[in-house]
């Protein structure tokens, strides 16, 4: 006892808790040094048991000493089955001496006033709306601000570090204000999914179980009609959101457009040139001949006299063939201009017309392809499409199918430009996300507002025929919300539920398990669930608590997004391969991890021009984001289920005798994750996912390019969005995902002691378990519970339950006794 009270004197943690603590230990001590005996009791049938009540109100294990949890003070508990019944229950108003906060109610403790439902509902409709007003407001602004051509707006153009910074801010606050758009919104379609206890009593009474305490498409079916309403219009509305929120701000990169010249010697001194003998001679050339490439607004005649006027007044700057290869290998080098290529007098040159000083031209724009930007000297004469560059250096330089040798190159003087990189916006994309957010914000002020109209009917009933106890705060128990296990234990501790009487070590596979018609006929009566049984231990894992259905849903989902990681990459590194790169992993990861890059955009048949084509490559690049969060629910929802039976298999224990963990906490109740998981399991799983969809986006990525016209001004023909894809990413993503699958599966592995039946989230087997005894029902639910045998009857079979009697009074089940 010593060691307990040195261990709770300096207890940390939340200051109601510490306080609670310190009461115990004061309740304690006094309790040992005057500790009350009950006289010898022929209706209990205990002889001469002292009651030490101290030490069935555990505190928090953390602050519990071993040799408390381990040791029977005096009465040791009996392991026989002779007649009994525990007494000396709990009192709520004999402890509110020790214990102050047992009468605190919403108007009284700020923990219960927050953790009242319809409050923390309205907290997530005012985050909702403070939301929907900022992403109302950004859309305002920027339209206002910054004008859109064809859906799409440039929010900033300059230093790329700069853009670069502001998109990881502006991407931050996304990711902010959609998690509180989900979040809010999983919030209130886990409180209208939850059943009342109406639901459940109904569906009970047709031999049908609802889950407790975990997320389940099963409870719909049986909500009411508006209820299903509002779930539906909560998760559709937040599928679009996981498709496209994150795109609504994009960078792009630029891209230069220029015009390539071959010409002869003449050309510079003023030559004559016919831009048809050109054209002719670059027919059939894939470097020459490009058509996907041509600018539709550009007079080919008025640029090529351009470019041999400003050859003539100096102002193209020098360049030998390996410079200029070099310069023009590079997809998005700043200073690439127009190029005037000088031949050498050569025989193929020497047989063409004096006049036709010009031999070859094209126009060349950013390519969204498979080949090389500059394939009119990539191919190098030989008429093949190319799309890698050779390592070593390049020297000699044929070009055209007449194999014009390059002797060396005429480039335009180019200032880099400073708004190479910029920053835009998809005015679809907000606007739709706004109308998704106005949509939520509607269902939700519905639920809430009809949960407050409700609350009031039974606040005015309560008045009036003051049948209502203010504890349970004005709340009729038939429609009372079981959204925890806690809330279920409390309800069905006040009103047992008459359909699973006498079956206190039923399971869930009770209620589970489907049977043919023959066997149900051959089915001994001693093995039907409402006829005593024997208590037998059974040491489950973890993954039991699951059924056979949500394993196999997680892992082929799983298993689906693993193998279209590696399939979709494997197929993809095809093209590089094809254009004979050297597929390992150094190449993978000097491509850069989520970096664009000409070598890795996803060359399918999709619009290219804004906004079909921003829009259709956004659905498509974000569809993985879409699997894993149908992933991280269903994985929410096992890791849910295994903690709810962790949760129910530890009452038994003394170390962790608890009061009740319930969403509306009356006095010294607990109060209710505000996540469904404990926050040791919820924090990394949110964690987890915040990383892995920002890996998913580092995988598949929305290419933006802008290609800029010598002068500096946007080409919107030749400007495009594709799909984007980082090998080494795909890799590092694919391989955290087995990663995450294995340590579910290591989880489920885990094993339950055994002590307590397997019930999981199922509603029939909690209710079987909690047919306490009629002293418990007005306050039990209110204290601190251990479950074990309360009472043993004349003919040897016991019964058990969750109650507010002495540790050392209650009996542990016996292997082969029976109980009902």
């Amino acid at each position: 006892m010593e060691a307990y009270s040195r261990r709770v004197s300096h207890p940390t943690g939340d200051p109601l808790e510490i306080n609670t603590n310190l009461r115990w230990t004061e309740y304690i001590e006094e309790s040992l040094e005057n500790p009350p005996t009950v006289a010898r009791s022929s209706e209990n049938l205990i002889h001469g048991q002292d009651t030490p009540i101290s030490i069935s109100y555990a505190t928090d294990p953390d602050h519990i000493d071993p040799q408390l949890v381990t040791n029977t003070r005096d009465s040791p508990v009996k392991d026989d089955n002779t007649p009994f019944r525990v007494h000396s229950f709990a009192d709520k108003e004999s402890l509110a001496g020790w214990f102050p906060q047992i009468h605190d109610n919403e108007k009284t403790s700020l923990r219960i006033r927050l953790s009242k439902r319809n409050q923390a509902l309205l907290m997530q409709v005012a985050l909702i709306a403070a939301i929907f007003a900022t992403n109302l407001g950004i859309l305002l602004y920027a339209h206002s601000k910054y004008p859109s051509r064809d859906g799409v707006g440039l929010l900033f153009a300059g230093d790329c570090d700069t853009v670069k910074s502001a998109d990881r801010w502006l991407h931050l606050l996304i990711n902010v204000l959609s998690t509180g758009m989900l979040s809010a919104s999983t919030f209130c379609i886990q409180l209208q999914a939850s059943p009342t206890r109406e639901d459940v009593d109904k569906a009970h009474k047709l031999n049908k179980w609802l889950d407790i305490g975990a997320p389940s498409l099963r409870n719909l079916k049986y909500i009411g009609r508006w209820r299903l309403v509002c779930c539906i219009v909560l998760a559709v509305s937040s599928l679009p959101i996981h498709l496209i929120f994150n795109s609504a701000v994009f960078q792009a990169l630029a891209s230069n457009d220029y015009s390539v010249a071959v010409v002869k010697d003449s050309f510079l001194s003023g030559a004559t040139w016919d831009l048809s003998t050109a054209q002719r001679n670059g027919e059939d050339d894939p470097g020459f001949d490009e058509q996907k490439v041509i600018h539709p607004d550009l007079d080919y005649q008025e640029a090529v006299e351009g470019m041999q006027r400003d050859v003539m007044n100096g102002l193209y700057e020098r360049k030998n063939v390996s410079e200029c290869y070099a310069l023009y290998a590079d997809y998005w080098a700043p200073r690439q201009g127009n190029v005037v290529v000088m031949v050498k007098n050569t025989t193929a040159v020497q047989t063409t017309s004096d006049k036709d000083s010009l031999l070859l031209y094209d126009f060349v724009a950013p390519r969204f392809d498979n080949y090389a930007k500059n394939l009119w000297a990539a191919e190098n004469g030989t008429k093949i499409r190319v799309s890698n560059h050779p390592d070593t250096t390049v020297n000699t330089l044929y070009l055209g199918k007449q194999h014009y040798e390059a002797s060396y190159c005429l480039v335009q003087f180019v200032n880099a430009s400073a708004t190479r990189c910029r920053l835009e916006y998809s005015t679809h994309i907000l606007y739709t996300v706004v109308m998704l957010n106005f949509l939520k914000l509607s269902a939700m002020l519905f639920v809430y507002t009809t949960r407050l109209r409700a609350e009031r009917r039974r606040r005015i009933k309560s008045e009036q025929w003051g049948t209502i106890p203010a504890e349970e705060h004005v709340l009729v128990q038939k429609e009372s919300v079981l959204s925890t296990l806690g809330d279920a234990i409390s309800s069905f501790l006040q009103e047992p539920d008459e359909t699973t009487k006498d079956m206190c070590l039923a399971t869930k596979h009770d209620f589970t398990r489907k049977k043919k018609a023959k066997e149900k006929e051959k089915e001994k009566d001693s093995d039907l669930p409402s006829h005593p049984r024997a208590w037998k231990m059974s040491q489950n894992r973890w993954m039991a608590a699951a059924t056979w259905q949500q394993w196999l849903t997680l892992v082929l989902l799983y298993v689906a997004f693993i193998v279209g990681l590696f399939t979709t990459n494997g197929l993809l590194v095809t093209s590089l391969k094809n254009r004979d790169f050297k597929l390992t992993f150094s190449f993978f990861r000097s491509l850069g991890f989520g970096a664009v890059s000409e070598l890795t955009y996803l060359n399918i048949q999709l619009p290219r021009s804004d906004p079909v084509g921003l829009i259709a490559n956004v659905l498509i690049i974000n569809s993985p984001q879409l699997l894993f969060s149908l992933m991280y629910s269903v994985c929410g929802a096992v890791v849910t289920t295994l903690l709810v039976q962790r949760e129910f298999s530890r009452m038994y224990t003394r170390g962790f005798r608890k009061p009740l963990r319930v969403s509306e906490p009356v006095g010294i109740q607990r109060s209710s994750y505000f996540i469904s998981l404990p926050l040791r399991y919820g924090v990394p799983v949110n964690i987890f996912s915040a990383v892995f969809h920002w890996l998913i986006s580092q995988s598949y990525f929305l290419a933006r390019i802008t290609a800029l016209l010598p002068t500096g001004e946007e080409d919107y023909a030749n400007s495009f969005s594709t799909l984007g894809y980082s090998p080494y990413a795909i890799i590092v993503t694919g391989i955290i995902a087995f990663g995450n699958l294995l340590l579910i599966v290591l989880l489920g592995c885990r094993k339950y002691d055994g002590t307590m039946g397997l019930v999981s989230t199922n509603s029939m087997a909690i209710s079987a378990a909690c047919h306490g005894l009629p002293e418990d029902r007005a306050h039990g639910h209110l204290l601190p519970l251990q479950w074990g045998v309360v009472e043993v009857g004349e003919d040897g079979v016991g019964h058990c339950a969750s109650t507010s009697a002495p540790c050392h009074l209650i009996r542990k089940a016996e292997e082969g006794v029976l109980y009902r």
